[in-house]
């Protein structure tokens, strides 16, 4: 699965929303800088996307040179985005600049560590943006390793090695609604759905049921990740249901169109023993592994690439084979 997504700021200017419309499927919205100076033209570019239904993510440009200006930055942050509800990840955008340029590694890394542990335990998903040369130096720390990377690389295909979620691959994109350069990213998971099953970034999911499925309870489904190939109405058949069922559960507004790597929640499956699991927050491996009849030392040796090389650290999103 890839969407086409840009990232903007206020040097973007004015942008017409109903031409951007139809041409990307996210977009990344710069909220703030430092600690703490807000992004003069991040309310309207949120109205604007919700005014077009194109899903988006936030970020923060981060100056803070110690783990005190991290906490006063992301407590900045978490207060302009509790307002909203974006269905792609909150980030803190790490950079070289003339405040933060001669910050040692280690401090470095624990005031990205700071700020994420604070918007993770305030429920959000959350994701470091940084160049290659970064993530490849200063932020090269086992320490960081489970969170989400946005990876900033202008080249023709990235080459980080660790996992990243998004890619950022050029500076100089062209898009209809903007006047001028724009940034081009692509993003590889499916983060509505991986949101919205986790509820997170301060989406409930009885929002998205309708009368049809209000009276679902919410304990009896199981995930089931989209493979090459798959289509609504297979899903459907296989689990005994229907695809306009399905679609309506899974706020999908068009059947045909689903992707690999996305969560379908099967509603009233719990009897079915399911393949995969996707982590919530509060989980434990041994706590998952006792609820399906296994144990974490097997759940691991099954996911050591999606884990990494600590059993103990899981974290929301990431969907575990059972």
């Amino acid at each position: 699965m890839k969407k086409r997504g840009i990232d903007i700021s206020y040097h973007q200017g004015n942008i017409d929303f109903s031409k951007l419309k139809g041409n990307i499927d996210f977009a990344m919205v710069r909220t703030s800088y430092g600690h703490f100076t807000e992004d003069s033209k991040y309310k309207e570019y949120v109205k604007g996307l919700e005014s077009a239904g194109i899903p988006y993510g936030f970020y923060h440009f981060s100056y803070a040179t110690t783990t005190q200006e991290a906490k006063e930055e992301a407590n900045g942050f978490i207060n302009i985005i509790k307002n909203y509800k974006p269905l792609y990840p909150v980030a803190i955008d790490v950079e070289t600049s003339s405040v933060t340029e001669d910050v040692r590694a280690d401090d470095l890394v624990d005031i990205v560590k700071t700020f994420c542990q604070m918007l993770e335990d305030a429920g959000y998903y959350v994701s470091i943006y940084a160049n290659l040369s970064y993530l490849n130096g200063k932020l090269n720390s086992s320490e960081l390793d489970d969170y989400d990377k946005w990876l900033a690389q202008w080249t023709s295909a990235p080459t980080y090695s660790k996992p990243f979620g998004m890619w950022q691959y050029s500076s100089k994109g062209s898009v209809p609604g903007i006047n001028g350069n724009v940034d081009l990213d692509i993003a590889y998971k499916d983060y509505p759905s991986i949101i919205k099953a986790n509820n997170l970034n301060n989406y409930k999911e009885s929002e998205s049921n309708n009368d049809d499925t209000s009276n679902e309870n919410d304990s009896e489904y199981i995930n089931y990740v989209v493979k090459k190939g798959d289509t609504l109405s297979e899903i459907a058949s296989k689990y005994n249901t229907t695809y306009q069922k399905l679609a309506s559960y899974n706020n999908i507004s068009d059947p045909n169109k689903i992707y690999t790597g996305q969560i379908i929640k099967i509603p009233g499956s719990s009897s079915i023993n399911p393949t995969t699991y996707v982590v919530k927050k509060g989980d434990t491996l041994s706590g998952i592994a006792s609820k399906y009849g296994t144990t974490w030392q097997k759940l691991y040796e099954k996911n050591k690439s999606v884990i990494g090389s600590n059993p103990d650290k899981i974290y929301p999103g990431q969907i575990l084979t059972l």
